[in-house]
This record gives structure tokens, sequence and C-alpha cells, in this order.
């Protein structure tokens, strides 16, 4: 299968999740939070989600790390530190998305120990496919190897196989809301 069939079927599953994407959110939530990654990691990178992607945002109710942002600039991700949830705005680009807004504080990848990783379909051993723009591929090949990532998606994006490139990157775990 080639990765533009893969990601047109993966949205056509994600269409189905509906109402059970809280749920399945929360599941996945608590696997992350309950990592030795997380746990042990000062500086964390999240993701603020689209709508069909699991939503991590009660991670902030986990005090003591220093939470940052990925905000587009060209062709790359950089790191924003992040107070307050309000502090995210919906990009200029895609208002679909959001991004840091206003804040001065670029976070050094070498200063992120965690990168919590989005994505279409993921294999068991870390493999990923994204929507297409190569972003995290890019992020990800600065951040290595000081930086631990973990794709998070629903059981319904893991696949047992899928293609790759010589620049896909892949993440060092994949957690689900049957992850314990």
């Amino acid at each position: 299968m080639t990765k533009t069939a893969l990601r047109h079927e993966m949205r056509l599953r994600l269409k189905t999740l509906g109402a059970a994407r809280t749920e399945k959110s929360r599941a996945i939530t608590a696997a992350l939070a309950a990592h030795s990654a997380f746990q042990n990691a000062e500086s964390i990178a999240l993701f603020a989600p689209l709508p069909s992607e699991p939503d991590i945002e009660s991670l902030w109710e986990h005090r003591g790390h220093r939470y940052c942002y990925p905000r587009v600039v060209g062709e790359r991700l950089e790191f924003v530190a992040v107070r307050d949830l309000a502090e995210l705005a919906p990009a200029a680009w895609n208002p679909l998305l959001r991004e840091p807004a206003a804040s001065p504080e670029i976070i050094a990848p070498a200063d992120i120990a965690l990168i919590i990783v989005p994505g279409l379909a993921f294999t068991r051993d870390g493999r990923r496919l994204g929507h297409g723009g190569g972003y995290y591929d890019r992020l990800l090949a600065l951040h290595r190897p000081h930086a631990i990532a973990l794709g998070v998606c629903f059981d319904m994006q893991i696949v047992p196989d899928m293609p790759c490139e010589p620049h896909d990157e892949r993440t060092d775990a994949v957690i689900t809301e049957s992850s314990t």
C-alpha cells in the first residue's frame, strides 16, 4: 500500500471514531502520564490535537514539567514554551491547528527530553506516517539521540506494515488506548 493510500484509509477510519475519542483519549493520556519518559522529563514537547487526533491536553494536570508546543516556521518546527493552553491560537496557515501565539521563549532542541508525536498511522515498532509535510521527520532527526519520542494514536491507527523512505524517522514507542 502506498503512503497516499494509507493516509486516505486512516482518514476514513478516524471519521468513524465519533464520541469514543474522549474515552480513548483519556486512556492514552493516562498511559502517557504513567510512562517513565514522561515522569522523568523536565521539558516535554506536546502538540495541540486536531479533531481526529488523541486529545492529550489533560496532561497539563501533571505539574512539574515545562511544556512547549510546535510552531511552523518555513519548512521546520520550532518549540515554544507555553505556560497555559490559552496561549495557543489558530495558526494563520491552517485554522484547525493551534500554535503558540506570542511567547518569545524558544526552547532549544537539546533542552527537550520528551517529544509527544502525532501521526496518521504507526507500526508497533515506531514507524510513523504523518500528514505528508515531513515536519516531524525533520524535527526528530534534529533531536536525536537526546530526546525520547513517543508516538500517540488510537488502536485503529496501528498497522502491521507501512512503506518507509530513508528520511522517515521512527518513534521510540507508540502509546494507544490499550497501552498499559
